[in-house]
């Protein structure tokens, strides 16, 4: 592992020696347990991804983080364990915070997805380490983190196509398939792990405006121009080949709820 790396995980130690090797077995009950989880969980992200999670001992996440392996024994019982609590924090609050935009936002459905994307490809720039872990090693997640993780997963999907849904049926987005433009949402935001690099010329909150703003632009019904004429046959027919399907999926709804 790095030493940028390892710096980034000894960042949120709480009191520095307190729970560093000291020559004891035991460590100091100054430190706080709750306090040292976060850094162990993202050095113990940082070694799966370079290592596999399979590859990577207790010992050397104790390492990284400047512990004992007895000290780490006392944060966490095994690196199933550390690696459940990653899953965990990752999935659930990925869909507590989607959810949270969803019932607290505005109604307008452009500018709710907006916001959802660009948290959720924040979350993803911000935690590269985790999610490469996820992407690297799912088959070989112990078998509650892999349920975490499938549930967090469909929870989400269905957060994300609520909101297109219903932007759909409001007559604000193309009539398009609401799990397939998540699924392709998710693929923008999930490909950032491999190529985005935070010294690069784009900042975080910039690269996840832009993605916010693709997923928006690709679903958006088409407008004519203040430019177009009546002889702009292709604007004018985007715009009625648009309006037929909105008039089949209502007809379809009203059908369906009759």
């Amino acid at each position: 592992m790095g030493n940028s790396e390892v710096k980034s995980a000894r960042e949120g130690d709480v009191s520095g020696e307190s729970v560093r090797k000291s020559g004891t077995d035991e460590p100091r009950r100054s430190a706080s347990k709750n306090g040292m989880k976060e850094p162990i969980v993202a050095a113990a992200a940082a070694l799966f991804r370079e290592r596999g999670f399979a590859a990577t001992s207790m010992q050397e996440i104790a390492d990284a983080v400047g512990l004992t392996r007895p000290a780490l024994y006392y944060h966490f019982r095994n690196k199933e364990e550390i690696l459940e609590s990653l899953v965990e924090e990752i999935t659930l609050k990925s869909i507590r915070k989607t959810l949270l935009i969803d019932a607290a936002h505005s109604t307008d459905p452009g500018e709710k997805l907006r916001t959802i994307v660009t948290a959720y490809a924040l979350w993803i720039l911000r935690h590269p380490q985790h999610f490469a872990v996820l992407s690297r090693d799912e088959q070989d997640l112990p078998q509650r983190a892999r349920d975490i993780q499938r549930q967090g997963r469909r929870e989400l999907l269905q957060a994300f196509s609520h909101v297109i849904r219903a932007g759909i049926d409001a007559g604000r987005f193309r009539v398009v398939d609401p799990t397939v433009t998540t699924l392709s949402i998710f693929g923008m935001c999930n490909w950032t792990i491999q190529w985005f690099k935070p010294e690069g010329r784009l900042s975080e909150e910039q690269v996840a405006k832009d993605i916010a703003d693709l997923a928006v632009s690709m679903i958006q019904r088409p407008l004519l121009s203040k430019e177009a004429t009546h002889d702009d046959v292709r604007s004018w027919l985007a715009v009625l080949k648009d309006d037929i399907s909105h008039l089949e999926h209502s007809l379809l709804r009203t059908a369906k709820s009759g």
